[in-house]
């Protein structure tokens, strides 16, 4: 790789070092980069500037310097042109990001001698009735919830495999609903009590967010399936919210319905990955509780 695209949250803590970290060592090995203008101001970059919008433009991959929120909004601006997106951890917990800023170097190394793997993850895509042929696209997860009210909201699921024959599932009453991808499973889908999956597995997740009911539980459905929601509450909207980032107000009757996208987002490895490792690791999986030494 000699192209690179950064990306980054400009207000987020060390970003600007980490950002001048990068861009002076892409600079002493000769290398193209373009920086997206949010970032212009904090570096003092004149030059090597391009709108989010025109970054995929002439790269060979992103760097995402940030959390798992900047990863999403990184996968989302530039994924759909197939562009790769390699995390550079300025953030907490960092689950998608690959590694931490004092191991850039070594990293940005491996990438140009093309010492590197390609990850692909499934995506899910969205339609809405009412906006025509607009798509939506999440590699985490899409949520429909009741937004700033305190009030449950009503929503019926629907499923529909490669026959196309649809079936009801179920009625919510409930806080709202997580549609997750396995890469999103150890985000809002796992706080909500919903199973962890291995991200390469092609599955759907449904997690209602508090039902009003001692039954209801969350569904993995097979990647093929199609589901719909239509919106029953007749008397407060819903929110759909994409990855956390992208919003939109949802009336009654709407229907939502989700699917696997067609395309995939790559992510670029470096290390010997191990999912579990790093649920061991960043969320502390089968730790054992500590207990008062009395002795």
């Amino acid at each position: 790789m000699k192209r690179f695209g950064i990306i980054a949250h400009p207000t987020r803590p060390n970003v600007e070092r980490t950002a001048k970290l990068v861009i002076e060592w892409l600079k002493g090995e000769g290398l193209t980069y373009w920086v997206c203008n949010e970032l212009a101001e904090i570096i003092g970059e004149t030059r090597f500037i391009k709108p989010i919008s025109e970054l995929h433009e002439d790269i060979d991959c992103v760097l995402s310097l940030g959390g798992d929120g900047t990863m999403l909004s990184s996968v989302r601006n530039v994924g759909h042109h197939g562009i790769p997106v390699f995390g550079i951890n300025v953030g907490r917990l960092g689950f998608l990001t690959e590694i931490m800023p004092q191991d850039i170097p070594s990293a940005l190394e491996r990438l140009k001698d093309d010492d590197y793997t390609i990850e692909e993850r499934m995506v899910l895509e969205a339609e809405i009735s009412d906006t025509g042929d607009k798509r939506y696209y999440a590699l985490n997860d899409i949520v429909l919830d009741h937004g700033d009210s305190t009030r449950l909201i009503k929503l019926d699921l629907y499923q529909a495999g490669s026959s196309r024959d649809e079936h009801f599932v179920c009625p919510y009453n409930a806080d709202g609903l997580i549609i997750s991808t396995p890469t999103g499973s150890t985000a809002y889908n796992l706080a909500a009590g919903g199973p962890v999956m291995h991200p390469h597995l092609g599955a759907i997740i449904a997690s209602p967010i508090c039902p009003h009911s001692l039954t209801l539980r969350p569904i993995v459905f097979n990647d093929r399936s199609k589901l719909t929601i239509k919106v029953a509450s007749d008397n407060i909207d819903v929110r759909m919210t994409v990855d956390g980032q992208i919003r939109y107000t949802l009336e009654y009757g709407t229907k939502i319905s989700i699917c696997r996208a067609p395309r995939t987002i790559k992510l670029i490895r470096i290390k010997d990955y191990s999912f579990f490792e790093i649920l061991r690791t960043k969320l502390h999986w089968g730790a054992r509780p500590l207990t008062a030494n009395h002795d």
